[in-house]
């Protein structure tokens, strides 16, 4: 029985999915009508349920709309559904060739162990036209299958680069003239929100999500920075950590005179 209504979760998602270019103008939403009705005579309270919601679709509805009947699919069948699981719809993604004007600024993750983590911060650095990332260590990088999967594609549109060592590559940055600052809450850190110096690039290092940043490898950067915080605990994820420092200095960098 379950089976009959995993299709249907199936359909849901295959008319979501296609919906850009064919609108639910497709025989997926007739097999999913046909699906739903299967369910019509049935004596069980929630397959019933399940039948119902063929009484709520039309082609003429929003997609909003059509999304909000998968949830008591997904419930029925006990799915918890994952960040990668969103579908992002860009209108111009399709006619984007290159980036261009990305803001000055490099993000280093230093031996950062969750895959998830590191492709949210590629979609954070996707969305604020963020330069390059470059994954120090042990970082996974968009050839792992999980990293990819969590990007959402975002890996294609930001350049990126693998560096061994964490120190090695920031004695290079400041060869080539970066200002290298570390993300993270020590004593001597400064704010987040003081100015940032525009007249050169900028890289943000982040450290492990347990572990934090090598003390060498702090020491190494020109300043640490950390985001001011007013809770009790006094400790951010990675990859929400890297979303407020990039959007920090994206906003210095667009208000600058």
């Amino acid at each position: 029985m379950s089976r009959k209504v995993e299709r249907i979760h199936e359909l849901f998602l295959a008319i979501e999915k296609s919906h850009p270019e064919t609108g639910f103008n497709t025989p997926l939403f007739d097999q999913l009508i046909k699906a739903l009705h299967a369910y019509k005579e049935h004596k069980d309270v929630e397959l019933f349920k399940i039948y119902s919601i063929s009484q709520h679709l039309k082609k003429e509805m929003s997609l909003r709309d059509f999304l909000y009947w998968i949830v008591p699919v997904e419930r029925y069948l006990n799915k918890n559904l994952k960040d990668e699981d969103f579908i992002i719809y860009n209108k111009d993604v399709k006619s984007i060739e290159k980036k261009q004007n990305t803001i000055p600024l490099t993000i280093v993750l230093d031996n950062i162990r969750s895959s998830f983590n590191v492709g949210s911060v590629f979609r954070t650095s996707e969305a604020f036209n963020v330069e390059k990332i470059i994954l120090a260590g042990y970082s996974p990088d968009p050839s792992n299958p999980k990293t990819q999967k969590t990007t959402l594609g975002s890996h294609d549109y930001v350049a990126w680069e693998n560096h061994a060592k964490c120190l090695d590559l920031i004695n290079d940055l400041k060869v080539q003239g970066y200002w290298v600052i570390a993300a993270e809450t020590t004593n001597h850190a400064i704010s987040l929100e003081l100015p940032f110096k525009f007249d050169k690039k900028t890289a943000f290092v982040f450290g492990n999500e347990r572990f934090g940043m090598d003390p060498q490898v702090i020491e190494a950067c020109h300043e640490t920075r950390k985001v001011p915080l007013s809770g009790i605990k006094n400790s951010l994820n990675v990859a929400n950590a890297a979303s407020i420092f990039i959007y920090e200095f994206a906003k210095q960098y667009h208000g600058k005179p």
